[in-house]
């Protein structure tokens, strides 16, 4: 009778370990996973919402935003529990570049529970017309105006924005456990720095074209300033590593525009063939100039400082009658205004034969006691030890010695800084930095 209830117990807890483990289910027969129906683009990424609505919280609690309290994580946190989605995982996007403009984007974002997404719809048709058709057995939700189109299943739901939304519904919904597309799955080998709520890579033609293979982005802000970190990957050795130190021109009150750049450049030197000689003497060529001898005589330092203005005389010829009646040309002179700019190039000994070769190119031209680069302001041009000072004002600009590699450019009177932080083998690292305020001034109404 024992001998009968041990067997019974053991086939008992056999049964039990085989109904538990299944093991005539593989893995691969399982329903895919939200990151195995991503499909592949140019532009690939994901944002932790709740992550990004808290570093974004302290932007808009500074500049007073008035719909502020609709973007905090407590209001997405009630209104995905409404809604049904789970804003407590990642949402993952992608966009596609045509012609160098954004030809379609989307997203896939985790359902907590499907069945209130119905609730969503409804609300959404109170500020939109949407329509519904049937997709490979799945009713789809279409906002013409917008060309968006809304798709979900028991555990996703799928937003997309442009023309091929049946293919790329169909890619989402006929995906399968574990195929995941190769640029998503490098993108889930890389580590996502943190505290950088939104996270992106690059993979675009053009870029390729250049000898970059990749290009991530993050982001965080502060109160006042966006803050995009980036990493540049080549698919070569970079022909050039960031210096420690250089000489620069200090940004001023008056300054625009300004470009410090330190680094060495031996390696570029000796490669005509890298991508960024390539580059360069593609553009040298539309106005005839010496590229390679630039880059043979260049020693890696080069500051650039624009603003204020300068006052010149310009020289103009008039017609005048004399007290013959008869017509003459007058010279005379008048005040004008013009940009200043202050512009050093490293350079040794190399830098007078370099000189000389753009003035006998025509690309520098003298008039009295100054100089024209085409049809540039009037300058001054210095030779010192270490290279060539080009100036507009009367007085040499003082240079200092400076160890950060950045440039300022002003677009639509908002300045923004591109920063060099470091340089690999193959890689650059580096950050764009954002104010906010001009963005805000004119496109967030106040209170």
């Amino acid at each position: 009778m024992f001998r009968n209830l041990f067997l019974i117990s053991v086939l008992a807890a056999a049964l039990a370990t085989i109904l538990y483990f299944k093991p005539w289910i593989t893995e691969d027969s399982l329903p895919p996973r939200v990151y195995d129906r991503l499909p592949d683009a140019d532009i690939i990424g994901q944002s932790d919402i709740l992550d990004l609505s808290r570093s974004l919280s302290k932007t808009m609690f500074y500049y007073k935003i008035p719909f502020r309290d609709f973007l905090s994580p407590d209001f997405l946190l009630s209104q995905g529990k409404n809604y049904g989605l789970n804003f407590q995982e990642s949402v993952y996007f992608f966009a596609n570049e045509k012609n160098k403009e954004l030809e379609d984007w989307g997203a896939i974002a985790h359902l907590r529970d499907s069945s209130k997404i119905q609730a969503g719809i409804v609300y959404l048709k109170k500020f939109t017309s949407v329509s519904e058709i049937t997709y490979l057995n799945t009713k789809v939700y279409r906002i013409e105006a917008s060309d968006i189109s809304i798709v979900y299943g028991e555990d996703w739901i799928f937003v997309y924005q442009g023309k091929n939304y049946k293919k790329r519904i169909e890619g989402v919904l006929t995906a399968k456990r574990n195929e995941i597309s190769p640029k998503w799955r490098i993108f889930f080998n890389k580590k996502v720095p943190e505290h950088r709520p939104l996270f992106a890579q690059l993979h675009l033609k053009e870029l390729k074209d250049f000898g970059i293979e990749s290009t991530e982005v993050s982001m965080s802000n502060d109160s006042t300033h966006f803050y995009f970190h980036t990493v540049i990957t080549q698919l070569d050795s970079l022909s050039f590593q960031l210096r420690s130190t250089g000489k620069a021109y200090e940004k001023q009150t008056f300054t625009k525009n300004l470009i410090n750049l330190h680094f060495n450049i031996d390696r570029l030197k000796q490669n005509e063939k890298d991508p960024i000689s390539i580059i360069l003497n593609k553009l040298g060529r539309k106005i005839n100039f010496p590229t390679n001898q630039f880059l043979n005589a260049w020693d890696g330092d080069i500051s650039y400082r624009q603003g204020g203005f300068q006052t010149i005389k310009e020289e103009y010829i008039t017609s005048e009658l004399d007290e013959n009646f008869e017509v003459t040309d007058v010279v005379s002179y008048k005040d004008v205004k013009v940009a200043g700019f202050d512009l050093f190039i490293s350079m040794k000994d190399k830098k007078h034969s370099f000189l000389s070769n753009l003035i006998s190119k025509g690309l520098i031209t003298q008039s009295d006691s100054k100089y024209r680069f085409l049809y540039s302001t009037p300058f001054h041009i210095k030779k010192n030890a270490e290279g060539l000072i080009f100036h507009t004002s009367n007085y040499l600009p003082r240079l200092k010695q400076d160890s950060i590699s950045r440039v300022t450019w002003t677009f639509n009177y908002t300045p923004i800084e591109f920063f060099i932080d470091s340089t690999k083998t193959k890689a650059v690292y580096g950050r764009v930095q954002v104010p906010v305020q001009r963005f805000i001034s004119d496109y967030i109404p106040s209170n």
